[in-house]
């Protein structure tokens, strides 16, 4: 949120300094000024989601392959970078939904670590997660 309040400060001073050079600050310029603004904010708050769903939808195509059971619903929490900011190392806690035997259950698993290696991401010890499951 920072980089947008940044780029619109700058996008601001840059039309005051057009205007103070033009002399006139037309409407069609006001317009172009907010419609840069909004576009990135959307921009911006876009790639935040998609960000924010990558592990989440890497564990689940992992979890349905390793374990060959389908995930019918996920939920995730991000248990570190809450408080200081890691680039390559993550854990998450996922809560989800599957079905085994014709019964479905809720399971939990805590502590998925997943570390950024170069441009790719491993599961570290992922057959020896430990899930917690309840029948529904």
């Amino acid at each position: 949120m920072q980089i947008i309040i940044a780029i619109a400060i700058l996008i601001i001073l840059i039309t005051l300094i057009l205007y103070k050079v033009n002399d006139k600050f037309e409407k069609k310029e006001f317009i172009i000024l907010l419609l840069i603004i909004i576009i990135s904010t959307i921009a911006y708050i876009w790639y935040e989601k998609s960000q924010e769903n990558f592990f989440p939808k890497m564990f689940k195509e992992k979890y349905e392959k390793e374990k060959n059971v389908l995930i019918e619903g996920l939920e995730s929490e991000l248990l570190n970078n809450k408080v200081v900011s890691s680039k390559d190392k993550f854990i998450y806690k996922f809560t989800y939904l599957v079905k085994k035997d014709n019964k479905e259950f809720l399971c939990t698993t805590n502590e998925v670590e997943i570390n950024k290696i170069q441009d790719n991401f491993v599961f570290k010890n992922f057959l020896d997660l430990k899930e917690e499951c309840i029948e529904k």
